[in-house]
């Protein structure tokens, strides 16, 4: 479904998130962290089918190339059973502790230092701005990597984070904790991943009951997850019966037929964004101008207190020229109804 003709949906996101900060949990999948280089689980099926495809021919130079051009060809010529991220994961790395050796070199530069060190994307900048300013409190995510992680300390935010069912018994309560990252599958440095069709089938009763109370009292804004593989993840939003607050879900990753069904299930609402970089950082600079427009008239003690704030941070240099340009528009205004008394009184 889609927002009302004429109205963008994610200007009514923003308004909303505006209006009621702290009311949006948003649940990321791995198209948030392409932007920052990673592959998409269905990259690493690419990749992991042109290794087994080196490994199967080592004399065949071909044999590369054509598995990373058509993995889904090459693997049905050459594989076993169906060609999936968590079937291929449970052939190739049949424990935990193998599958996370397997895994940590998607996540991770290489002993030689080939591979750049992974960095935050622009979308995970612009959600860690959106938990420092208190528009979310809580993120959900089926991502291994910890660049959430990363662009929330960069922001000066610690939050709580809880990738093991067991740690949820111990959690402060949502409400009470100023971000909460609930990482459903792992963190790739664990060995308590999520990754095969048995694992991902059915969550423990503790990922179960916390699900539920996010889906119950939070809005929910879905990017980068397909729905096409997490089973456990489907069910649980399907058994969430609350509508308190929509659905909103990224125009990319919400065309399969188990995002169309969850949309259509839950009255959601697609969101007009390419990406998640462009995404989350539309939805910040649409709170942001909103933060303008309901700023209350500065005094002179307010205004010195907030240009020291802003000068020594390059970060806030756009901050800071709209900041200098909007008070000299107000004392043009100002200097100008001065003068119209004037003419008036001589």
């Amino acid at each position: 479904m889609s927002a009302r003709r004429g109205l963008s949906s994610l200007v009514s996101l923003a308004t909303s998130m505006h209006s009621q900060p702290g009311v949006y949990a948003v649940l990321l999948g791995s198209g948030v962290s392409t932007g920052a280089g990673l592959l998409t689980g269905w990259g690493v099926v690419t990749e992991l089918v042109a290794r087994v495809a080196a490994a199967s021919a080592p004399d065949d130079a071909g044999a590369v190339a054509a598995a990373r051009a058509d993995p889904e060809l090459w693997w049905s010529e050459n594989g076993e059973g169906e060609l999936g991220y968590s079937s291929l994961l449970e052939q190739l790395a049949p424990s935990a502790a193998a599958r996370q050796g397997l895994l940590a070199g998607f996540f991770e530069p290489g002993s030689d230092d080939e591979t750049p060190v992974r960095q935050p994307s622009m979308a995970h900048r612009a959600i860690a701005e959106l938990v420092r300013r208190g528009s979310v409190k809580v993120i959900v995510t089926t991502n291994f990597d910890r660049l959430m992680e990363q662009a929330l300390d960069a922001a000066g935010v610690s939050p709580q984070v809880i990738s093991r069912p067991e740690a949820v018994n111990g959690m402060a309560p949502l409400a009470h904790s100023s971000a909460t990252v609930i990482k459903l599958h792992g963190d790739y440095r664990d060995l308590g991943t999520r990754n095969t069709p048995a694992e991902l089938s059915e969550y423990p009763v503790e990922w179960t009951g916390l699900l539920e109370q996010v889906f119950d009292e939070y809005g929910l804004i879905v990017s980068g997850w397909s729905a096409d593989w997490d089973v456990a993840l489907v069910g649980a939003l399907e058994q969430s019966t609350s509508r308190r607050y929509p659905l909103y879900w990224d125009q990319r990753s919400s065309r399969g037929e188990s995002a169309k069904r969850l949309l259509a299930g839950r009255g959601g609402i697609v969101l007009p964004a390419s990406n998640a970089d462009d995404l989350f950082g539309e939805l910040v600079e649409s709170l942001e101008a909103l933060d303008r427009l309901s700023a209350p008239p500065l005094t002179t003690a307010m205004a010195v207190a907030r240009l020291k704030r802003y000068l020594p941070d390059p970060v806030r240099r756009i901050d800071l020229h709209d900041f200098g340009d909007g008070r000299r528009q107000r004392c043009g205004r100002r200097y100008r109804r001065s003068a119209r008394l004037i003419r008036r009184r001589w």
